[in-house]
């Protein structure tokens, strides 16, 4: 009982000591809430626009097209991709792309001479211009600006040239891979071409199948001598013949070897060549825009009655603490005159 009187006494005391202060109060408060009128019909009003994408799958084109791989490449990105394609609409590339196309510095008011120009366009540029993932895994561009068209064709062109940027950042790519891929593959159809030549000249020789010529040779020599059927002459033929392939035989074989083991791989790096020319010369885009932006009707900043409301908040939570102060510093200035 003796708390809750001590609170009521203490609440009828404040009241008391408000009522008594009314005044000041009512005109710092009056004061606080003009300003803020004032002011909130001083800025400028800003019109936001949208734009909601998604990043398209990183599958390789040119594999899902040649049947290479499972991968649909008409499906949403996964969330690396997303971030990826924040970083890519967060870039330089992107800022200059716009403030160029849309003359921002002008637009925005910016003195081109002072000092701190670029500092001011960048500050600016940020404070307009968002980006963020949302929870559906989709990008969202958000564009503030005092002409709603600009919003909107603001937001649109990110969007647009972002696309732009990835499928260089694409084209590059693939045209690097396609030029080691097409470097390897004449490379290798060189060496295949010497070993060609190097076996006609064997083959020339008389030396075509080193397993079934010396089957053949050795078999007939064998049965020449048993049944006397071949003469002297013949005998040595077939002795030099052996001899041939004794020498250049296995060399003959080896080179059979390589050459059909490098064939592959030369029927690989032409699949690869392939891929990479169907990479390089691909322009399929890489996000899918599920909300483009339009022009705002309605302006979506400032929010002037928050803006009042608040400020009038504060001003009074200002005026009570002011007078409190005031009034306890009178007391205190008193007690120090007294003692």
């Amino acid at each position: 009982m003796t708390e809750e009187k001590n609170f009521n006494n203490n609440s009828l005391d404040l009241l008391v000591f408000l009522y008594k202060k009314r005044l000041p109060i009512i005109i710092i408060t009056a004061i606080g809430a003009v300003a803020s009128i004032i002011i909130s019909l001083i800025i400028t009003p800003m019109y936001k626009s949208t734009v909601i994408l998604y990043p398209a799958s990183s599958v390789s084109v040119s594999k899902a097209l040649l049947g290479n791989t499972k991968g649909n490449m008409m499906a949403f990105g996964n969330e690396e991709e997303t971030e990826q394609l924040l970083q890519v609409f967060q870039s330089n590339e992107i800022m200059n792309h716009i403030v160029d196309k849309f003359n921002l510095q002008k637009h925005y008011d910016i003195d081109t001479s002072s000092a701190f120009s670029q500092t001011k366009l960048d500050d600016t540029y940020n404070n307009n211009i968002s980006y963020k993932k949302t929870k559906f895994q989709s990008v969202q561009i958000t564009v503030f600006d005092k002409d709603p068209k600009y919003a909107a064709e603001i937001a649109n062109e990110i969007s647009l040239y972002g696309d732009t940027v990835l499928n260089n950042l694409h084209k590059e790519r693939a045209w690097n891979a396609l030029l080691i891929v097409k470097y390897e593959y004449k490379k290798l159809n060189r060496q295949i071409q010497k070993m060609s030549d190097s076996l006609s000249v064997i083959n020339k020789m008389g030396i075509l199948d080193y397993t079934q010529q010396t089957t053949a040779y050795t078999s007939g020599l064998a049965e020449g001598i048993a049944t006397g059927k071949i003469s002297e002459t013949g005998i040595k033929y077939l002795e030099n013949k052996l001899k041939n392939l004794e020498k250049y035989g296995h060399v003959s074989l080896e080179l059979s070897k390589f050459i059909e083991f490098e064939q592959k791989r030369l029927s690989y790096l032409k699949g690869k060549w392939v891929e990479a020319g169907v990479e390089y010369g691909q322009n399929l885009s890489n996000i899918y825009i599920v909300e483009k932006a339009e022009p705002s009707e309605k302006k979506a900043k400032p929010v002037r009655w928050l803006i009042v409301s608040l400020s009038t908040l504060s001003s009074f939570i200002f005026a009570v603490l002011f007078v409190a102060f005031a009034d306890f510093f009178k007391s205190f200035k008193e007690k120090v005159k007294n003692n």
